[in-house]
């Protein structure tokens, strides 16, 4: 062997030494692929189509009385208490419109507080129909639930007179 030999080995054996050890390494991987998915829907939407409105009421001339309008409409006075004819009473209906097919829950209060004059108040119980679970149709398409309200005006001989008002809150949201 020569000289000149010898240093090319040389040098071939310094420049081996010079290469980080992980280039010999043994290469040991795993990938796994991973699926993604999403489901768009249509916003849920709530729309009344007129108030709960027990119209111009006489209070009874003694003790208590009440007037009931029903979720379907129906008004009932009781206890000396009258609706005037000449009067207009209304109750709600609710419209819940999104996704078809998908369930939802409807928040309805129990109570609605009306105030009149000089800061007097009554409570009126609230009454409603089934409330909605589902919104009809099925995924991809329009879906639409409804449902009405109704409720109890308790009046007294001693109520104060004077106009009255006040407001609740219906939330219906997609589960």
């Amino acid at each position: 062997m020569t000289l000149h030999r010898l240093a090319q080995y040389g040098a071939v054996a310094a420049g081996l030494l010079l290469v980080p050890g992980s280039a010999f390494a043994q290469v040991n991987t795993d990938s796994k692929s991973t699926n993604g998915a999403a489901t768009i829907i249509q916003p849920i939407s709530l729309t009344v189509s007129s108030s709960l409105s027990f119209g111009t009421v006489v209070r009874p001339s003694s003790g208590s009385g009440s007037i009931v309008i029903g979720n379907t409409g129906t008004v009932t006075p009781s206890g000396g208490a009258v609706v005037l004819a000449s009067s207009t009473t209304s109750y709600p209906s609710y419209s819940i419109g999104g996704e078809g097919g998908q369930a939802i829950t409807v928040t309805f209060p129990a109570t609605m507080t009306l105030t009149g004059p000089g800061g007097a108040t009554i409570t009126v119980t609230l009454s409603h129909s089934t409330l909605p679970t589902a919104l009809g149709g099925t995924l991809g398409s329009a879906g639409t639930a409804t449902f009405t309200a109704g409720g109890t005006l308790p009046v007294t001989s001693t109520t104060t007179t004077g106009a009255y008002t006040g407001s609740y809150s219906v939330t219906a949201a997609y589960n």
